[in-house]
């Protein structure tokens, strides 16, 4: 639990760090995503971006994440074609489920495809992150290491989770507070988390080296 709070606060200070940036690539997302097409690749460029403000790359600036947009938009459109349908189908059970059962057996129906969706979403958080920690541009690996993560850590998973919505319902309050920093911050705190679990495995590889 404390090691999650530590990803939070590194996140914002992360995000204070580089206030400027962050908001200009959280407005272009949003403009990129209203136009669908360029959404999956803006989304994977956030977590690109991030991953390079983890490690300190110098100079870093808006131009570099338009142009990790562009450079990410097959990986992107790949990790689309696995996340939407799976999203689609579990929403899709959660509608039809008081349609077609009785209210006895749609509500628990309706409350386990709800956790799964919440599931499925948190792992490919996780991937977006891992994706850009892995020797190779896996999404099908990166999956897999999100999937391992929230089955080894439930707990952290759970309350990173957590700390991060209330995060988002706070900047919501304020609307701008989210449009200006909440898409950054998201893809800075899955960063933060995904570093902060290899960091033992990564110890322990140098050891052995």
């Amino acid at each position: 639990m404390k090691n999650a709070f530590q990803v939070i606060r590194v996140s914002v200070v992360d995000l204070w760090d580089h206030l400027v940036l962050v908001m200009a690539c959280s407005l272009t997302w949003l403009a990129l995503v209203v136009l669908i097409i360029p959404a999956p690749p803006a989304t994977v460029a956030l977590f690109d971006m991030a991953e390079r403000l983890a490690r300190r790359e110098p100079l870093l600036g808006w131009r570099d994440y338009l142009r990790a947009v562009g450079a990410r938009f097959g990986l992107a459109w790949r990790w689309a074609a696995v996340l939407i349908p799976v999203a689609a189908i579990l929403l899709i059970d959660i509608l039809a489920m008081p349609r077609i059962f009785s209210p006895a057996i749609a509500a628990p129906a309706q409350w386990f495809f709800l956790v799964a969706l919440a599931l499925w979403l948190v792992v490919n958080w996780y991937a977006l992150a891992f994706l850009f920690q892995q020797k190779e541009l896996s999404v099908r690996q990166a999956l897999r290491n999100g999937a391992v993560l929230l089955l080894q850590y439930p707990l952290f998973t759970f309350v990173l989770t957590a700390a991060t919505l209330l995060l988002l319902w706070l900047g919501a309050i304020l609307v701008l507070v989210d449009l200006l920093f909440g898409p950054m911050l998201v893809a800075l705190i899955s960063t933060y988390a995904v570093l902060d679990r290899l960091a033992p495995v990564r110890a322990a590889q140098l050891t052995e080296e």
